[in-house]
């Protein structure tokens, strides 16, 4: 036996084959073996949709190994790859976990998902590389042995993905011999299979027992490649640090977006990355072929997105087809309008109680000419400017809604917009009655979903998935939505309010380069008519642009980062928490700076067409400074609230009062709080666990 950590080649005799290993001789994984596999599990549960956590899928392809391997008396590397895809379908379908997937295309997603995720862990030894190279030009046979759990096909494309499939003669992996070096059987088989004298083949390789001891057995030369280096790291990550390298990732994209180079409030990517996770996990789960992306804040969203499903998709078939639907509340009632005696304007009654005539009417995008027509014919003129509390209670409305005019061009107008919009709609070429219509929103409610599942006359089902949800509308099964971050339905949890906090600044962050939908007309190339306030589009190109940038190479690093970090859906939920609290509570003067700059973009396109974004300090003072037994009890409920504190005193340039803001105590009590709160639980559902064990005996 030879031992060498560097040059070899001039050690080798000019006859001499070569055998040699694979896995820390070729090339090294910056993670444990066992960990490969759990990202396996990651990578196969995203493409497929899989409703199983990571560790249980893990466990369930362990424990197929062992099966098997009792079951054939064979070592786990020696059992033929496609048993174990066998075993491991028949396991999920009989499970039902997997539906209305073949054993064939889960055979194809398995072998891709192994390939995908050993690309991504692997890195080359240079050294061991540049030598198998020399030898190659001597003109030396040489053959890669590998004790491998995967397929010939799956090794060969690894070593094709690496540049260095042409440096070896042939590939033999254990799976598909059935013979392993762990066993020693594998080098008389090859021996025999390759008619070769064992005397003249040397085994290269960093295991000693397997690749040096066992290969002398059969009377093979040896050269030990010893790699105690990454051996440390297999027992590093043996250990498990899911949560610890999640923390940090997150950290990291934390301190990034809150240096002076970075713009103000581009911290927030990291609920837009969870979200387009998310969305992409559920829509394969519920096996979604077509999202529409709602304007205008669905475009940087579909950006993300589409980015996300093109970096972690195992087929380019499997790819979900992403539109971007111009639309917006005002649009979305438009082509959703009842006639005059059924129509409740429901989204008006609830949101902007408090109307003129002229801003009611000009919610229909009527000309102004039409406009002032009806109100002269109502004799109004004088008053047509007036708010008026609870408008659609009034006389002016009764009177409005019994106007011969006012119902003329009413009825024309949703007659048209119905057409135009039918039309924008099979621009698409969608089956909406077949596969339903799915949206992508930032949400907080779902009024243009029930505008569209109206205009659908309630024959096709449109459902919603969120960012978040923060008010319950009328959900039937027909409209179903999802609050994806955050929801109040069924219930708002302590993580729900902390993370509703400050939304209002998610529809400044997320908004787009283009104007609000107004109405549709067939005329146009993209059947949109728009209207872009001047202030929303200075905003957005003096201050969003420069933030969207920033934070797309953010989440590019995000992706990246997390990838290869098997975390669970409630690490993921306990972490955004805990940011949301810091993002919050930690804000600086430079964020608040921007946040109030890029709210004077805020432009309301229905009801009252307000523009800007009022700061509720009358609420604020109530709820924060008078309700001290409610923030004591749940100062979560309380917590937008306290965000719209720190803005409010910058505003009034009270900055003594802002230095002194109490910032860490109120995250820690918060903390201390909610801790207190499970602990309690806890205990109280041990109590009554005990008891029951107890009744038991």
């Amino acid at each position: 036996m030879k031992k060498t950590s560097g040059a070899f080649a001039k050690c080798i005799d000019s006859e001499s084959v070569i055998f040699c290993d694979m896995f820390d001789t070729l090339v090294h994984r910056d993670v444990h073996p066992n960990y490969v596999m759990r990202l396996w599990s990651k990578t196969i549960i995203r493409a497929l949709g899989i409703n199983v956590d990571i560790d249980t899928l893990y466990f369930i392809r362990k424990e197929v190994e062992h099966f098997l391997s009792d079951k054939f008396n064979l070592l786990h590397v020696e059992i033929e790859y496609s048993l174990v895809i066998n075993e491991i379908y028949n396991r999920l379908v009989c499970s039902d976990l997997l539906y209305n997937i073949s054993l064939a295309v889960f055979q194809d997603y398995f072998e891709k998902a192994d390939i995908v995720v050993e690309k991504k862990v692997q890195f080359l030894n240079s050294n061991t590389i540049t030598q198998l190279q020399v030898l190659k030009e001597k003109g030396h046979k040489i053959y890669c042995v590998s004790d491998f759990y995967t397929s010939k096909k799956v090794l060969k494309s690894l070593l094709e993905y690496h540049n260095i499939l042409e440096l070896f003669t042939d590939v033999f992996v254990s799976s598909e011999c059935q013979k392993s070096k762990h066993s020693t059987n594998l080098y008389p088989y090859l021996i025999n299979r390759l008619q070769l004298d064992s005397k003249t083949v040397v085994m290269i390789g960093d295991n000693y027992n397997h690749d040096i001891l066992n290969a002398q057995k059969s009377n093979l030369q040896t050269l030990y490649i010893p790699n105690k280096n990454y051996s440390k790291t297999k027992l590093k990550y043996s250990k498990g640090s899911d949560i610890k390298d999640y923390k940090k990732v997150i950290n990291g994209v934390y301190k990034r977006c809150n240096t002076k180079a970075a713009p103000g409030n581009s911290d927030y990517i990291l609920f837009y990355y969870n979200y387009t996770e998310r969305l992409y996990f559920k829509l394969k789960q519920c096996g979604v072929k077509n999202i529409f992306f709602l304007s205008r804040e669905g475009l940087y969203l579909k950006k993300l997105f589409d980015y996300y499903q093109n970096y972690v998709v195992l087929n380019d078939q499997d790819l979900i087809k992403t539109h971007y639907l111009k639309t917006s509340r005002q649009a979305s009632m438009l082509v959703s309008l009842k006639s005059i005696d059924t129509e409740q304007f429901y989204f008006l009654r609830h949101k902007y109680p408090k109307l003129s005539l002229k801003g009611f009417l000009n919610n229909f995008d009527f000309e102004s000419e039409i406009v002032n027509a009806i109100i002269d014919d109502l004799g109004l003129n004088a008053i047509a400017s007036d708010s008026i509390p609870n408008f659609l209670d009034s006389e002016v409305y009764l009177a409005l809604k019994n106007n011969a005019l006012f119902i003329k061009n009413y009825d024309l107008k949703r007659a048209e917009q119905k057409r135009y919009f039918d039309s924008y709609l099979k621009s698409f070429n969608v089956d909406f009655l077949t596969e339903g219509m799915h949206l992508a929103d930032i949400g907080w409610g779902g009024t243009m979903q029930e505008k569209l599942f109206d205009y659908f006359k309630g024959k096709v089902h449109v459902y919603g998935y969120y960012l978040g949800i923060r008010e319950v509308y009328n959900i039937t099964p027909e409209t179903k939505r999802y609050g994806l971050n955050f929801s109040v339905y069924p219930f708002a949890s302590y993580s729900d309010h902390i993370l509703r906090g400050n939304i209002e600044l998610n529809e400044q962050l997320l908004s787009a380069p283009h104007g609000s939908t107004v109405s549709y007309d067939i005329n146009l190339p993209n059947y949109s008519k728009e209207f872009h306030q001047e202030d929303e589009k200075r905003i957005y190109n003096d201050h969003i642009l420069n933030i969207q940038t920033f934070m797309f190479e953010e989440f590019k690093t995000l992706l990246l980062q997390l990838d290869k970090i098997c975390y669970s859906n409630d690490i993921v939920q306990e972490e955004m928490t805990n940011y949301a609290l810091r993002v919050g509570l930690f804000t600086s003067k430079k964020n608040i700076s921007e946040m109030i700059k890029i709210s004077e973009g805020f432009y309301s396109n229905v009801g009252d067409f307000s523009k800007g974004l009022t700061i509720d300090t009358d609420r604020t003072k109530k709820d924060i400074l008078v309700s001290v037994k409610a923030f004591l009890l749940t100062p979560e409920k309380l917590f937008r609230y306290l965000l719209r504190l720190k803005p409010y005193l910058y505003t009034k340039k009270k900055f003594v009062l802002l230095a002194l803001f109490p910032s860490q105590i109120i995250y820690w009590y918060i903390k201390f709080n909610i801790g207190m709160r499970r602990l309690f639980l806890s205990n109280q559902f041990y109590l009554k666990y005990s008891f029951f064990n107890f009744r038991l005996k």
